[in-house]
């Protein structure tokens, strides 16, 4: 009886392992998610986007049957008759064509109200673009943010470890009290609860942006990071000028809200106007005592002659909206100038709170190399210790978050006034 054994030769199988490892890591691979595909997905997956694009679509048909108004209408029939008469009985047969052309519509150009109506329809997809588009990058922004806290409070877990060792050693050493290793232990409990509790908040804010981005709940998304002090250093802030505010979609609706309604006063004139009526067609006349088959040709004009005055009250009522419409459009360019404004001021104080915020972080630094060194050597208490890395700790989040708020803010500067290619050139201030 012979045994054959098989031997796997240990190259085989380190290759083997790492094939088997790199479909485990393929398979969870992160997906990367820039910024730009950010603002081209949600444009994609917005229900609200993809309804207004309906809507406008539907306006441009509109505007095709609005176009047909301004033509004749031609319609025919075909008919027939017997008429049954004491002497006698006979038939009638005919084909008739007629047309109906409404002059006001084609003089006054009716159909320039649809098209109006069409570029509204426009402006407002474009405002509900804008809206999705400034929900996903405030999404995004958010998450960066808490990701950089929770990278700050790490760092500070690991200097806390480093602490709690020499705090144990000093206390083994009877030099320091076990009140210090246990007062570290706590603070480093503490920080990993809100750690806990930053790391449920970017699970939402992830779940919620995946959403509305169309990506799937199973994917994992890692965002590129942004270097948002660079892009703040070269960032110049632009003055408001009425042209900025003119860019804002809500300004253009209304805009054009007032136009179609000025236009509005064609159609109340068009119907002043005359139609023209033509017709015409062949008669098969079966009358014994008439003059047999015939052809008939007819037209005429239908002119309105009296309308109580509705022509005059429905001229009075497009310029009463029209006037209506304009005082809200200057109200609007004023709350649309203040909006800007306030948000212009808001990123110059940003810029000073930052710059205020880096020179006490360089103090609370150096202050945190004198205290490490002060309390191996004793002269300061582990709470003064764990204060002054507080403070440094304090001080990163507190940057982060002032620079975030400067790229929200610029964000909604940008969106305001309809620049949605300054956004997506954020993307160059991106950390490779």
């Amino acid at each position: 009886m012979s045994v054959i054994r098989y031997m796997i030769r240990p190259e085989y199988l380190l290759s083997g392992l790492f094939f088997f490892l790199s479909l485990a890591g393929f398979s969870q691979r992160d997906t990367v998610f820039t910024l730009v595909q950010c603002i081209d997905s949600v444009q994609q997956h917005s229900y609200l986007y993809q309804a207004d694009k309906y809507r406008t679509g539907a306006a441009e048909h509109e505007l095709a049957v609005s176009h047909t108004y301004t033509l004749p209408y031609i319609s025919g029939d075909v008919g027939m008759e017997s008429r049954f008469l004491r002497p006698y009985n006979f038939g009638q047969e005919w084909a008739m064509v007629h047309g109906d052309w409404s002059v006001g519509d084609f003089i006054k150009k009716t159909d320039q109200v649809a098209r109006q109506q069409v570029i509204t329809a426009q402006l407002l997809q474009e405002q509900t673009r804008l809206d999705a588009i400034s929900r996903a990058v405030s999404l995004y922004m958010s998450i960066l943010q808490k990701q950089k806290e929770s990278e700050l409070l790490d760092t500070r877990i690991r200097l806390l470890q480093t602490h709690l060792v020499v705090a144990r050693s000093l206390w083994n050493a009877g030099v320091r009290t076990r009140m210090d290793v246990l007062q570290t232990r706590s603070l480093i409990s503490t920080i990993r609860e809100e750690q806990s509790r930053i790391s449920l908040t970017i699970r939402n804010l992830v779940r919620e942006l995946t959403n509305i981005t169309g990506l799937t709940p199973a994917d994992s998304i890692r965002l590129e990071e942004i270097n948002t002090q660079a892009l703040i250093d070269s960032m110049q802030i632009t003055e408001v000028t009425p042209q900025l505010v003119q860019k804002n979609p809500v300004y253009q609706v209304y805009l054009s809200r007032i136009e179609t309604q000025k236009l509005q006063t064609r159609l109340v004139s068009a119907r002043q106007w005359p139609h023209l009526i033509a017709g015409g067609g062949f008669f098969a006349d079966g009358d014994p005592t008439g003059d047999g088959n015939y052809w008939l040709l007819n037209a005429g004009v239908a002119v309105p002659v009296y309308q109580w005055g509705a022509i005059r009250h429905k001229k009075k009522y497009s310029e009463a909206l029209s006037f209506s419409l304009g005082s809200e459009l200057a109200d609007l360019s004023r709350e649309l100038r203040i909006h800007l404004e306030k948000t212009v001021n808001r990123m110059h104080e940003l810029r000073e709170i930052l710059a205020i915020q880096q020179e006490r972080l360089q103090m609370a630094a150096e202050a945190y190399d004198l205290a490490r060194v002060n309390y191996k050597a004793g002269l300061i208490t582990n709470l003064e210790y764990l204060n002054v890395q507080q403070q440094v700790t304090s001080t990163q989040i507190a940057i982060q978050q002032t620079r975030l708020q400067y790229m929200m803010n610029l964000t909604e500067f940008y969106l305001t006034t309809n620049q949605v290619d300054r956004v997506k050139e954020m993307e160059r201030f991106v950390i490779r």
